[in-house]
């Protein structure tokens, strides 16, 4: 399949009755992972994620960021809370998510902050040399081409710029026929390496400032709170969502064995930061 036919793929994914799964039961502020160092709650994890990433991210008074794959915008509004950045501009495939995260965006104050712009990563509508930052939270994994997506971020970002997104990765002991199964649950073509990104990176016109292992527990931990929330709301979902109940129990199914290969450390995370070179 061409790029073009992956993108409709994921909009046709988040535009579904998963965009109820991911509101109810990833919390209604993001659905990325999180870092469960010092907690055992879900949000909090989720929280200390941003945090992270946001310390990564190094932003200056009046920066335009740009942030791709933004989803429920629950990033770019932490962003807008916590920095003096000039504007950010949220660059999401699904319908259904944008108009969401332009309501909340709007309920929280910061409606003039972000600007929300339905788009495709891998072809992206903007301008050479536009941003002085992009960040990515666990959302490229959708792309088929993911050395274009990096081309694309190199494109648009100013010389010198910086680069800082967290994904999920194949670990290496991760089998062919499992990864056909782990790929099903979200109907993507593949999961990168971390080698792939890096040497990608570099075949991008980035260098790589760091590289952070977030680790396979993680990502257990936060598909594990995500089944356990799902089948608690089954019910709800059912007769007030109207969610198919063939969907939810294909949801679990898919979760629970996400949740197995991460904990067997099939199935990775991590973060990657760098700097755009000043020629292109």
């Amino acid at each position: 399949m061409t790029v073009n036919e992956y993108a409709k793929i994921a909009k046709e994914y988040y535009n579904s009755d998963a965009h109820e799964i991911y509101k109810e039961c990833w919390g209604g502020e993001n659905h990325h992972l999180g870092l469960f160092d010092d907690t055992d709650d879900f949000s909090q994890a989720a929280q200390q994620a941003n945090e992270n990433l946001l310390g990564k991210l190094q932003i200056k008074e009046n920066d335009l960021v740009l942030d791709i794959g933004s989803g429920f915008c629950g990033l770019p509004r932490y962003i807008a809370s916590n920095t003096k950045c000039g504007k950010i501009i949220a660059l999401n495939i699904s319908e259904k998510e944008n108009d969401y995260a332009k309501q909340k965006n709007i309920d929280e104050g910061l409606g003039h902050k972000i600007d929300v712009i339905e788009g495709d990563f891998n072809d992206m509508p903007f301008n050479d040399q536009e941003f002085d930052i992009i960040v990515s939270q666990d959302s490229m994994l959708h792309s088929p081409d993911k050395q274009q997506v990096l081309k694309e971020c190199s494109r648009v970002l100013k010389p010198g710029g910086k680069l800082v997104f967290s994904d999920i990765l194949k670990q290496p002991t991760l089998s062919k026929q499992e990864a056909e199964i782990v790929y099903q649950r979200v109907n993507i073509p593949h999961l990168a390496s971390r080698e792939f990104y890096k040497e990608a990176l570099l075949n991008s016109n980035f260098e790589i400032i760091e590289e952070q292992d977030l680790g396979s527990n993680n990502l257990g931990k936060s598909y594990q709170a995500v089944f356990q929330n799902l089948n608690q709301k089954k019910e709800y979902l059912m007769t007030r969502k109207q969610v198919p109940k063939e969907k939810i129990n294909k949801t679990l199914e898919g979760l629970n064995y996400w949740v197995e290969r991460a904990f067997e450390g099939k199935i990775g995370w991590g973060l990657f930061v760098a700097q755009r070179n000043q020629s292109y």
